[in-house]
């Protein structure tokens, strides 16, 4: 068996260094789209006096270090020694992690409101491209980041699977469902409800959808948290169909019993029904689904309603023209909205809280709505059809977190990369599609 070496020294001096060599194809595609003119042009800054950084600048270095999956801010100060990335962004070297958490500061409600209007701007452009025209498809969900000090607006609240009350943010997040792009988040305090505040958040939401969809083709899928006689006489008045888990109150239970089920499916069973839930003022049609005992396991028939042979999964209040099984796929595919959710904590590092202002953290939870938006908008458009699958964390993986040496000879600029990568002739096709995007302006 050959040994390896035993012993290095160090040469300090090697230039053109970087752990992240594959970010040059997100940068090439954000110069397509033209990100940096776009921002210039639409965002009003709050004041913010540094000599060597435009705020866009601040901007964008936050948005490529949270797609590069650094994590905290306190990270970031190891592309201070990048020999890539600060030069592609046009800077003398990265900011410093002082300067960037003092970027976010400057943030109030007002600036903050402005830079969503132009997310909602840069939304309208992708659209169309993603392929979202005449149907959409809504989706919203909570949920909790621990925090950990002292940090404005956080609240000792219900944690799930914890137990215990400690303070933290419950923010709310949407994004719609078949073009994938996010709608919009808002930042609230771990007590506050998830149906409290909620139909002016989803207002809101419906609004940002192109004018093309029509009212009758748009569909809101939610959980029971959000179950609430004004969001559902809304949607009615607005004609926006809807699927929308319901509390399991003892009433329902009955009605969902009574009900006549037919079976759809090898071991599941459905069924259409009309109730009218208690204070409300007219019946709504509901769906509810059931499996015979012998196919659940235990451990599931110890969190559902069980009666006699039937174990009962949810009752599902709708507005929709289909079958009863028919509505519970278009629910069942709202599993999206949960995954999305664990890639925002987890992928993007939502749970990273940076500052102690509430504005600041507000602001870094819109940062990354940005690079959520702009990394699925790189996948859809610049990537080839066999590897469009691939989540941030594979793109992380099989791309970004490419070794490479910059290295410019001639008027030429070359990134040298490991002679064993398995993907070279993709970067080539990423890096074509990349620059034949249209720009946003």
């Amino acid at each position: 068996m050959r040994k390896g070496p035993r012993a290095f020294h160090f040469l300090v001096g090697a230039k053109g260094l970087t752990r992240f060599g594959g970010l040059s194809l997100l940068h090439q595609f954000c110069n397509s789209l033209g990100v940096r003119r776009f921002l210039q042009t639409y965002v009003p800054w709050p004041r913010y006096l540094h000599r060597n950084y435009h705020p866009v600048d601040l901007f964008l270095a936050h948005l490529f270090a949270i797609v590069a999956g650094l994590g905290r801010i306190e990270n970031t100060q190891s592309l201070l020694h990048n020999g890539l990335i600060p030069p592609i962004l046009g800077l003398p070297d990265f900011p410093h992690r002082d300067t960037l958490r003092t970027f976010l500061w400057r943030f109030d409600p007002q600036a903050l409101r402005s830079l969503e209007a132009v997310h909602d701007r840069f939304r309208a452009v992708l659209f169309p491209r993603l392929g979202l025209r005449f149907d959409a498809i809504v989706d919203a969900d909570t949920t909790t980041l621990i925090t950990y000090g002292s940090q404005e607006g956080v609240a000792r609240g219900y944690i799930p699977k914890r137990r215990h009350h400690q303070g933290s943010y419950a923010p709310i997040l949407s994004s719609e469902g078949r073009s994938g792009l996010s709608l919009g988040a808002q930042l609230r305090a771990g007590n506050v409800h998830a149906v409290t505040g909620s139909w002016p958040f989803l207002a809101a939401q419906l609004n940002k959808l192109p004018r093309t969809v029509a009212a009758s083709r748009t569909r809101v899928r939610l959980d029971g948290a959000f179950y609430d006689q004004e969001i559902v006489q809304s949607l009615d008045g607005k004609r926006v169909g809807y699927c929308i888990v319901a509390h399991m109150t003892q009433p329902l239970k009955d009605r969902m019993v009574a009900a006549r089920y037919h079976e759809f499916r090898a071991g599941w069973e459905a069924a259409t029904f009309t109730y009218t839930p208690f204070h409300w003022n007219q019946e709504h049609h509901f769906v509810a689904v059931r499996r015979p005992i012998a196919h659940e396991p235990l451990e599931r028939q110890q969190h559902l309603f069980t009666f006699k042979r039937y174990t009962y999964h949810r009752a599902l209040v709708t507005n929709l023209a289909l079958t009863p099984e028919a509505v519970y796929r278009v629910y069942c595919d709202r599993a999206a909205q949960e995954l999305l959710l664990r890639e925002f904590k987890h992928a993007y590092h939502l749970a990273a809280i940076p500052t102690r202002s509430f504005w600041a953290n507000a602001t870094y939870l819109e940062l990354i709505l940005w690079a959520y938006d702009l990394v699925l908008a790189f996948q859809r458009l610049c990537l080839p059809p066999d590897v469009q699958h691939w989540n941030v964390g594979t793109l992380r993986r099989e791309l970004w977190w490419l070794p490479a040496e910059w290295v410019r000879r001639g008027n030429r600029n070359y990134l040298r990369i490991p002679a064993k990568y398995p993907h070279p002739d993709l970067l080539e096709r990423i890096q074509r599609a990349a620059s034949r995007v249209k720009p946003l302006l």
